[in-house]
């Protein structure tokens, strides 16, 4: 069995368009799609805003990639609507580009087409940032429990440093001897100073 390589980005499908759209959360993740893609031109994603989508054609080959960029951590701060409109607002501009890659004229494309093909993308792309978010909480919830963790060991080892028994090395390495009466003893028994 071969293992697959995990890719550091999404990939939504255009139905029989026949391109598929890389949705990245990081230049990192956005320059790797572009090597993958075979583009040996120079891109960058994210240089401001929140997304970005971008369809590069290679001039010569038939190299071409689709791809929406979220700045993750900036949508992050939105609300939900607001990252909802966002998502929305790329797709759009990508559903222009897929009609550009099939060399199609905006004016030309059919109202139902365009809702269609927009739908189609939106849910995908919808469900890639959902799929993120949901990456991201477990991250965080796994990074927070091996922080808990490592907490309690070093508070259960200064605990331990703490407790000394009697005879053992603490601040005084000499060991206390007990107390020791001194004096006469009456006919009682008891202590007589």
């Amino acid at each position: 069995m071969t293992k697959t390589k995990k890719l550091p980005y999404y990939i939504a499908d255009t139905g029989h368009f026949g391109i598929k759209i890389k949705v990245c959360f990081s230049d990192v993740a956005f320059q790797q799609a572009v090597r993958d893609s075979k583009i040996t031109t120079r891109h960058n994603a994210l240089d401001v805003g929140l997304a970005e989508s971008h369809f590069i054609e290679q001039e010569g080959t038939t190299n071409a990639m689709l791809a929406i960029v979220f700045n993750y951590e900036e949508m992050a701060k939105e609300t939900s609507l607001e990252r909802m409109g966002v998502i929305y607002h790329e797709v759009s501009h990508t559903v222009t580009h897929v009609f550009e890659y099939i060399g199609e004229e905006d004016t030309k494309i059919g109202d139902e087409s365009r809702s269609y093909l927009g739908e189609h993308i939106f849910k995908q792309v919808f469900s890639i940032y959902a799929t993120e978010e949901d990456k991201r909480e477990r991250t965080r919830e796994r990074d927070r429990a091996a922080l808990s963790k490592v907490i309690k060991e070093a508070r259960g080892s200064e605990l331990q440093v703490d407790q000394h028994s009697n005879g053992s090395a603490g601040q005084n390495s000499v060991s206390e001897q007990p107390d020791l009466s001194s004096g006469a003893k009456d006919s009682n028994g008891s202590l007589k100073s």
